[in-house]
């Protein structure tokens, strides 16, 4: 009779515990309400952000075709703009500048640098 005593108190502890757990995964499953609510705030983040984007590619686009006038290596020139857009717009000044100067000095029109 102990046997089947410890048996059964053994199975009645472990049905309690799956129930509550069972009960207390049900209780932390986020409702459909909630779900919404945080699909949509992401949505707007999305939304939000997707300026951002559009900025970076124009700054790649406007370094390439100034990369391209001058003879420089245009898809270098895109990737660094994408990447490190107003660093790379400063120098591209400087840079500009200098050949500007360059020019200058040797009583000729900018060429392309070769």
């Amino acid at each position: 009779m102990t046997a089947r005593k410890s048996v059964l108190i053994g199975l009645t502890l472990l049905l309690c515990m799956f129930c509550s757990l069972r009960l207390v995964a049900q209780n932390d499953a986020p409702s459909l309400t909630d779900l919404e609510s945080r699909v949509s705030s992401l949505e707007s983040k999305v939304s939000q952000h997707s300026d951002g984007g559009v900025a970076l590619f124009l700054f790649g686009a406007f370094c390439a075709l100034w990369a391209q006038t001058t003879g420089r290596n245009a898809w270098l020139w895109f990737f660094l703009g994408l990447f490190f857009n107003v660093i790379t717009v400063i120098v591209l000044l400087v840079k500009n500048s200098k050949d500007r100067a360059r020019a200058h000095l040797a009583g000729a029109p900018a060429a392309p640098p070769t």
